[in-house]
């Protein structure tokens, strides 16, 4: 009896050791809230190197930030999804989602790839530089 009362014991610290490791791997991959800096609105004023014009979009693409999910505008249409940050100076956009409206922007298609790519973020001067594996995609300043 004392054996069987033994190998419960042993048994059970085993199990409730792996369950809080298994608990602890999970929360390292869903990550964790973006830095407070900036969970803000940013409004675009560059895409790949270049100043967007009025010809560029409908009206100048926005997105607001908060603590795990964004939300905004592609200059037409409205977007939403969730943000996933690992570390500083790391950000992600993730379940992507977005209307459907037929739209004269013509940068709207490049907008939306770039934040679906992005992996890293950069802000100085009250801009917030957005880059993916390839380098710098996009400005941005503080909007209202």
């Amino acid at each position: 009896m004392k054996r069987v009362l033994m190998l419960f014991i042993a048994v059970s610290l085993v199990c409730s050791c792996k369950s809080t490791k298994d608990a602890n791997a999970s929360t390292d991959t869903v990550g964790r809230s973006i830095e407070k800096k900036i969970q803000q609105s940013w409004v675009l004023e560059n895409l790949n190197g270049k100043p967007i014009t009025e010809k560029d979009f409908s009206s100048l693409p926005k997105i607001e930030l908060k603590a795990s999910t964004f939300s905004g505008s592609t200059g037409c249409n409205a977007i939403k999804g969730n943000l996933l940050s690992k570390d500083a100076g790391q950000i992600q956009f993730l379940n992507f989602t977005s209307e459907t409206k037929k739209c004269e922007a013509k940068k709207e298609g490049e907008f939306a790839q770039l934040l679906k790519t992005t992996s890293g973020y950069t802000i100085e001067n009250n801009k917030l530089l957005l880059s993916n594996q390839f380098g710098p995609t996009m400005l941005f300043k503080k909007g209202n």
